[in-house]
């Protein structure tokens, strides 16, 4: 499944299953639910998991405070240790 939030470059299908669905994930994603967690990374906090749905706040730089991001990709999922 692909899906995206954004608003300018997506040509989403003009069918009803597809308006329907893209109206679903959007209702889940601005739910209050204890399946959608809401955080602000701080300065030397780090995120990783499996590809999630996700969103990306605007970030701006200053001379005192520029990102600094590294993602990684792997071929192999991430999975819990085996027991």
């Amino acid at each position: 499944m692909r899906y995206t939030a954004r608003t300018r470059s997506i040509a989403w299908k003009e069918d009803e299953r597809t308006r329907a669905a893209v109206a679903a994930l959007e209702e889940i994603l601005e739910a209050d639910s204890p399946w959608v967690f809401r955080g602000r990374l701080e300065p030397g906090m780090g995120l990783a998991c499996n590809n999630v749905l996700h969103d990306r706040a605007p970030f701006s730089d200053t001379p005192e405070r520029r990102r600094l991001l590294y993602r990684a990709r792997y071929f192999d999922r991430v999975a819990e240790p085996s027991c």
